[in-house]
């Protein structure tokens, strides 16, 4: 947003889109709905925006389709979220195995479990640079 102008803008498209809702016998739950603008700046400038009348919150960050989405789309909390989950879920294997003696159904287990969980959606938030943090979880494993 650089003016006021190009918040009027967003807002129109919101009522535009209110209304093809309406007509097309959509419901938007708008209790759900929230605001967040993404931006480098230090001191951004933010505009309300409503449905409906009803005046949408401002959230950062945003979970959406399980990945987390924060102001600057650097994907910090998201990578440290699904490391934690990733982590949780090796101990649980380790803790759930300990008799297993084949190599490969603690690959397959790690494979379904654990790796599928660290590359979800991974094209949306790109770990080029956590790739050692992700890694850590699979020499981990490997240990």
């Amino acid at each position: 947003m650089r003016s006021s102008a190009d918040a009027d803008l967003l807002q129109s498209d919101l009522d535009k889109l209110y209304q093809w809702c309406i007509v097309n016998k959509l419901l938007l739950n708008v209790e759900k709905c929230s605001i967040l603008s993404f931006t480098r700046k230090s001191q951004p400038i933010f505009y309300s925006y409503q449905i409906n009348d009803i005046l949408l919150r401002r959230s950062k960050p945003v979970t959406d389709l399980g990945v987390t989405f924060d102001t600057r789309l650097d994907f910090t909390q998201h990578i440290d979220n699904i490391v934690s989950k990733a982590y949780t879920k090796l101990g649980f294997i380790k803790c759930n195995t300990r008799h297993f003696s084949g190599v490969l159904a603690l690959t397959v287990l790690f494979f379904t479990i654990v790796r599928s969980g660290l590359e979800y959606c991974c094209l949306v938030w790109d770990p080029y640079n956590k790739n050692k943090i992700i890694e850590q979880v699979q020499t981990r494993f490997l240990r």
